[in-house]
Order: C-alpha cells, then sequence, then structure tokens
C-alpha cells in the first residue's frame, strides 16, 4: 500500500478572480502545503453544492490533490494558522488523504500572553 505522511510546515494561498467559470485554470481557491521547501500536497476549494473532482495524486511531481468543499476553507485555515504539528497523510490504493495535528493536552486551551 503506498503510503505518504509528511509534516506541513509551510503554506501559501491562491485566490483566484476573473474569468468564467468554463475558463478557470484552477478551483477557485487553493493551499498549497510544504514541507520544508518540498511542495507536497494542494488542498482545492470548490463551490459548496458542486460535486467535487476526484482526489488525485501526481506520480510526476510525487503531488496529492486533495478536493474539499468551500464550507471547509475557515475550518482548514484555522488549523493551519493555530496549530503545531501539522501533519498530512495520503493512501493511494483508497484515494483518501487527511491533515491531522500531533497530540495535545487535554484542557490545553488558548495561552495567554502576560506583559
Amino acid at each position: 500500500m503506498r503510503i505518504i505522511d509528511n509534516e506541513i510546515t509551510q503554506y501559501w494561498i491562491h485566490f483566484q478572480a476573473g474569468n468564467d467559470e468554463p475558463n478557470r485554470v484552477y478551483p477557485p481557491v487553493l493551499i498549497k502545503c510544504y514541507h520544508n521547501d518540498d511542495f507536497v500536497l494542494q488542498l482545492n476549494f470548490h463551490p459548496d453544492g458542486k460535486t467535487l473532482p476526484e482526489n488525485h495524486f501526481d506520480n510526476r511531481n510525487n503531488l496529492v490533490y486533495l478536493q474539499y468543499p468551500m464550507s471547509m476553507y475557515f475550518n482548514i485555515m484555522d488549523t493551519l494558522r493555530n496549530e503545531k504539528p501539522i501533519y498530512f497523510h495520503w493512501t493511494r490504493e483508497l484515494n483518501m488523504g487527511f491533515l491531522r495535528t500531533g497530540k495535545e493536552p487535554v484542557g490545553e486551551g488558548e495561552l495567554e500572553t502576560v506583559l
């Protein structure tokens, strides 16, 4: 079973504007995820209510494309901004992947900064 498991250490966000739907080059919103400087994952966000394209693995570039409804964007961005570490897991035979955090203590909450 082909499995990819990487820590995500950086991300890059792309919002496309203009062009009609048939001419769109990318999904309206995407997040490129990196392990150090290696581009390993692209999260594509599509309008809610539309059928999502299948997840895809690009053999040539060793790159995974995961498809999400736009309603998941804010949850994923919140996780990328506020959690560490974050990991990406991909199982090729199931055509399924996910982001996850590392183990955290129960009740950790937000840390307050005292000045």
